[in-house]
């Protein structure tokens, strides 16, 4: 690769695939056909290409990766195809589910849970192998090409090259963030290629839309209490956000509705603001995830100004259980809950963050515009 100005190469992972069956297997180059949804997430990729010259197209000739490419460019004939650019080699363990490769390869299965990304299947390729030849293909691609480059890839290969570009731990490579749909933005400079985690597994779309949302919910067995607690708190941060923006302030009314709306994803587990975060940070949705990981303490000085983190802040603390209540009720009927020194003294920061938050939102909205809408 040689020394020249700083290129960009995007490894956008293919659209989620049709369902092989019920349980878990081990598919690899298996040739399986995207899914409705994984038609529908490349349409957004589409959007995402469409918006500036993001530089010429190879893919991955397996067919969830070529009809990716197809449908997010609109011309399959853009779309160069590459051997080098398909998914890690699954040997002996491809096609055959986990159920089975464990009974059968029990220590090479004991060996490979201990550090997954460093341990390739008899046959195969590992998560490592697999970054490596996906990192040669890249060079060989930029000293063939000028300008920036797209390639469609999979998961296992990707995982492997970023996992190396980051020095990840590969005993935790599937912690890279990945989600079917997400785009990972690379550099190549002065002879070296690297990523930068913020911009690794991201969706080309901030939210995912309503019908998405409840997806998630499902996904995450979110409890039908939780999903009315996140349908007030989103309704009411929404609402200021529409009033602030009337108002002037440059505030994202579809990002604080949907972060709301979310909030709690992770409401049944320890931390579960941390977790929520990390779930949707997971997903793709890096900006929401943000905003949920902070919802229960917002960063130094966010409480003196309004943005959708101390909006959602702010309104989570505004509704107990779906109903509206005072901050000073919620915190006086939340204080028993706590013990240990160091959940009072969150419980207190909260609570000093939340008044700053509701004095900046009544400074401009006033006390009236705060409140909902009489009904009727």
């Amino acid at each position: 690769m040689g020394v020249g100005k700083m290129r960009l190469v995007y490894l956008v992972r293919h659209g989620e695939t049709a369902a092989k069956g019920n349980g878990s297997f081990c598919v690899c180059r298996e040739d399986i056909p995207l899914s409705r949804r994984g038609r529908k997430q490349a349409r957004v990729l589409a959007e995402w290409y469409r918006e500036k010259d993001r530089g010429r197209v190879f893919s991955s000739p397996l067919s969830r990766c070529a009809e990716t490419a197809a449908i997010m460019t609109g011309d399959k004939k853009q779309v160069r195809m590459d051997p080098e650019l398909t998914e890690i080699n699954g040997g002996d363990w491809e096609g055959r589910s986990f159920e089975e490769i464990r009974a059968c390869y029990p220590d090479l299965y004991e060996q490979r849970g201990r550090c997954l990304g460093a341990v390739a299947p008899p046959g195969g390729e590992s998560f490592l192998q697999g970054g490596a030849r996906l990192r040669s293909a890249i060079e060989k691609l930029l000293s063939q090409t000028e300008g920036d480059l797209v390639l469609v890839t999979h998961s296992g290969a990707a995982r492997g090259l970023i996992c190396m570009l980051l020095n990840w731990d590969p005993a935790h490579i599937m912690d890279i963030p990945l989600a079917c749909g997400t785009v990972s933005r690379l550099q190549a400079e002065a002879g070296s290629l690297s990523a930068d985690f913020s911009h690794v597994g991201i969706r080309p779309a901030v939210c995912p839309g309503r019908a998405e949302c409840f997806r998630l919910w499902d996904r995450f067995q979110v409890p039908q209490l939780v999903r009315e607690h996140q349908q007030a708190v989103a309704e009411l941060a929404g609402m200021w956000a529409d009033r602030l923006a009337e108002a002037g302030l440059p505030i994202d009314r579809e990002l604080t509705y949907e972060a709301a709306f979310l909030h709690d994803i992770a409401r049944t587990k320890p931390d579960h603001a941390t977790q929520g975060g990390r779930i949707l940070r997971g997903e793709g949705y890096d900006r929401l995830a943000q905003i949920v990981a902070a919802h229960h303490r917002l960063s130094p000085g966010e409480e003196s100004r309004l943005t959708e983190d101390s909006l959602v802040f702010l309104a989570d603390k505004c509704v107990e259980g779906s109903q509206m209540v005072s901050l000073e009720e919620r915190f006086r009927a939340s204080m028993g809950k706590c013990s240990a020194p160091e959940a009072v003294w969150s419980h207190q920061n909260q609570y000093r963050q939340a008044e700053a938050v509701a004095h900046c939102l009544e400074s401009v909205l006033g006390k009236e515009g705060c409140r909902p809408a009489a009904d009727g």
